[in-house]
């Protein structure tokens, strides 16, 4: 079932880790294979952006199936929904 359009930086997550320490353990440990709590897999990676209202900032960057689907930011984390709207509440707890 598909979730409903929510606006960016909607809702509130609490998160083990704080932006900052995510994004160093993906600088450390590289690219991480993860799933989210309903099995589902995706890939997370540190990500510096290239272009948009972002660039040159550190990312982190979630794939599934080799296919971007969200780019999260420090703004973004401990929020439902990234700066594009995209869900990433399954995502931010398990990085």
């Amino acid at each position: 079932m598909k979730r409903p359009t929510r606006p960016p930086h909607d809702g509130i997550v609490s998160n083990p880790r704080t932006f900052n320490q995510a994004l160093r353990n993906l600088q450390i440990s590289g690219p991480q294979n993860l799933f989210t709590a309903n099995g589902t897999p995706f890939k997370a990676e540190a990500h510096v952006t290239q272009g948009g209202n972002h660039a040159g900032q550190h990312c982190i960057k979630i794939t599934r199936d080799d296919k971007p689907r969200a780019y999260i930011y420090a703004c973004c984390w401990g929020h439902v929904t990234n700066c594009s709207g995209s869900y990433i509440d399954v995502y931010t707890p398990i990085i």
